[in-house]
């Protein structure tokens, strides 16, 4: 149980809050896709599967089945089993741990996560949970959460650090703590836009099953050619429920981060380094026939905006966006 001292209370109307992964703000959830990391050259699809395998650094056949799996949830859920042989300081260094986590997270998808955390400009950030109060905060009533919210509290450092510390940025050392090891190797330590860390092209393990071990750790690019070009041996209709996932678990989650405010093509496409331009408007118009974006013209220009993020601005908010994006008189 937090101690009193411990426990923070937030007014709901005055934060930056946080639950579902699909939400404009869920890319701050540890629970988040289209966040891929890269430790000692393994690649690891979320911040939680990373904290979670960060609790086994004896275990390094736990680490391997907790980082192996395809969703957060699942990752989190293979490491419960293991529980009671967690490290033996877990309780002493898993907030240092999960500030590690976040920095990574932050330092090898730059662009996306920290123009998210920017966007919450100087709003208490928190994790609304159902349940826990230690890494977010409980609802007490409509208008009040109550927790340590230590999640929250280290992404508004994060944030800090953005703003005002951006050089604490450039290198993410290992932790100073016995131990610190991913599948039996010490772990090294992480350079901001280190391309020998992650790949030019994005690879995307999360869509694939482990009955197609053949394909596993290609270098698969988003690209739908590549897509045909790499998975040739497959039927038709799992190339389809590679490309669908690759829709559902990496593009909409990167869209979620970046249209929360009106955006034009070019602009999305800086996230997309791998994608063309041609590719990226196919799945904008997937986007934006399954309800998740809506498109704006003005003046020759096409602007792309989060559906749930357009009906909290009013007209007058949204033409406001509009003529600072485009400097329009």
């Amino acid at each position: 149980m937090p101690s009193n001292s411990q426990i923070r209370k937030y007014k709901r109307s005055e934060c930056i809050t946080f639950r579902k992964t699909k939400e404009a703000f869920g890319g701050l959830s540890n629970m988040a896709a289209g966040y891929p990391l890269n430790v000692n050259g393994i690649y690891i699809r979320t911040s939680e599967a990373l904290y979670q395998a960060c609790r086994f650094p004896h275990l390094p056949e736990v680490q391997k089945l907790i980082i192996a799996q395809n969703s957060p949830m699942t990752a989190k859920m293979k490491s419960k089993p293991y529980r009671d042989q967690s490290r033996s300081d877990w309780d002493n260094v898993r907030v240092k741990i999960m500030d590690w986590c976040l920095r990574v997270k932050l330092v090898q998808n730059w662009d996306s996560f920290s123009s998210l955390l920017l966007a919450t400009g100087d709003k208490p950030i928190v994790e609304d949970s159902h349940k826990d109060d230690f890494w977010g905060a409980l609802s007490v009533d409509y208008e009040t959460l109550s927790g340590v919210n230590a999640l929250g509290r280290l992404l508004m450092q994060l944030r800090e650090d953005i703003k005002y510390n951006p050089e604490k940025l450039e290198k993410i050392n290992p932790l100073n703590i016995k131990n610190f090891y991913l599948c039996n190797q010490l772990i090294q330590s992480i350079f901001k836009d280190d391309q020998s860390q992650r790949n030019n092209e994005l690879i995307m393990p999360s869509i694939f099953d482990y009955k197609y071990e053949e394909i596993r750790g290609s270098n698969l690019n988003v690209d739908k050619t590549i897509i045909d070009r790499e998975t040739v041996s497959l039927p038709s209709e799992n190339k389809q429920n590679l490309i669908n996932n690759i829709f559902d678990d990496y593009v909409i989650p990167q869209l979620n981060s970046i249209l929360i405010k009106p955006t034009i093509l070019k602009d999305i496409l800086k996230h997309f380094p791998t994608i063309t331009q041609g590719q990226m408007k196919e799945w904008l118009s997937l986007a934006q026939d399954k309800g998740f974006v809506n498109v704006n013209k003005q003046k020759n220009k096409t602007l792309y905006v989060l559906r749930s993020t357009e009906k909290q601005i009013n007209n007058e908010q949204l033409e406001s966006e509009i003529k600072q994006l485009f400097l329009l008189k």
